[in-house]
C-alpha cells in the first residue's frame, strides 16, 4: 500500500504570501504577514531545508515579496491586484471590473458624494487635524450636515480635542479615506495637488498651544486693566 501523498510545499514565498493575503478578510501588514510564515513548523516527512528558508523569512524578503506579486499580478489582468493602504496590503478587484462585480453580488450603484461634501472632506485632508469651525471659516458656511455624513460614511473621525478655549473636536481622515480614493498614504495628497500642500500635524497641534496661550494672555492683559 502506498503511502499517503503529500501536499507539494510552496514555491516561492510570493505565492505564500499571495495565498496569505487572499485568505485574509482584512489587511494585513508586512510584519504580520512575515509573524505568519515564520510560525509554522514542518510537518513529519516534509523538507526542513525548504521550511527553514520559509521560517528565516526576513521583512526585506517580504518586501520582496510583495513587489514581485504586485507586478506578476499587473501583468497577469486577471482582474485583481494588491493595493497598499496605510502600511496594510490586501487583495482588491480592479475599477474596470466594478460594474460586474456590483451586477453579481447584486450591489446598489455606490453612493455619490455631493460637492459641498467633498469640499469639506477635500478641506479636513489637507488641513488635518482640524477644527468645525476652521473649516467653516475655509468654506464660509455652515457644514454639521457635511461632517455628520463623512463620518457616517467613516471616511473621517475625531482625532483629539484642540487646546483651543472650548477645546473643540478636532477631526482627521480614515484608513478608509485612504482605500476609498486608492491612496497609500496621506503624503499623496501633495502629489495630486502641490498648490494645497498638506498641514503638518505638529505645527497645527503647536499653532493650537501658542492660539491657546495668547487668548490667556489677553484676557490676563484686560482684568489686569480692570
Amino acid at each position: 500500500m502506498s503511502d499517503e501523498a503529500k501536499i507539494p510545499l510552496p514555491g516561492s514565498l510570493q505565492e505564500i504570501v499571495g495565498s496569505l493575503l487572499f485568505a485574509s478578510q482584512d489587511p494585513l501588514t508586512a510584519n504580520e504577514l512575515r509573524d505568519a510564515i515564520r510560525s509554522l513548523a514542518p510537518e513529519d516527512g516534509e523538507n526542513n531545508e525548504i521550511m527553514d528558508v520559509y521560517r528565516t523569512c526576513t521583512g526585506r524578503e517580504i518586501g520582496e515579496a510583495l513587489k514581485g506579486l504586485e507586478k506578476a499580478l499587473e501583468v497577469a489582468q486577471c482582474g485583481f491586484s494588491l493595493v497598499c493602504t496605510d502600511g496594510t496590503y490586501r487583495m482588491q478587484t480592479v475599477p474596470s471590473c466594478g460594474r460586474y462585480v456590483r451586477a453579481m453580488l447584486r450591489l446598489d450603484r455606490p453612493s455619490r458624494l455631493g460637492r459641498a461634501s467633498l469640499e469639506t472632506l477635500a478641506i479636513i485632508a489637507y488641513r488635518q487635524p482640524v477644527t468645525k469651525s476652521e473649516v467653516e471659516d475655509i468654506r464660509g458656511v455652515d457644514v454639521t450636515a457635511n461632517i455628520k455624513t463623512l463620518m457616517d460614511l467613516q471616511l473621517i473621525r475625531l482625532v483629539g480635542k484642540s487646546e483651543l478655549p472650548g477645546h473643540p473636536f478636532l477631526y482627521g481622515t480614515t484608513p478608509l479615506f485612504l482605500e476609498h480614493f486608492g491612496l497609500s498614504s496621506l503624503q499623496e495628497l501633495n502629489k495630486i495637488d502641490p498648490t494645497l500642500q498638506r498641514s503638518n500635524p505638529r505645527e497645527k497641534a503647536a499653532s493650537y498651544k501658542k492660539k491657546d496661550g495668547a487668548n490667556e494672555s489677553e484676557e490676563l492683559r484686560i482684568k489686569n486693566e480692570e
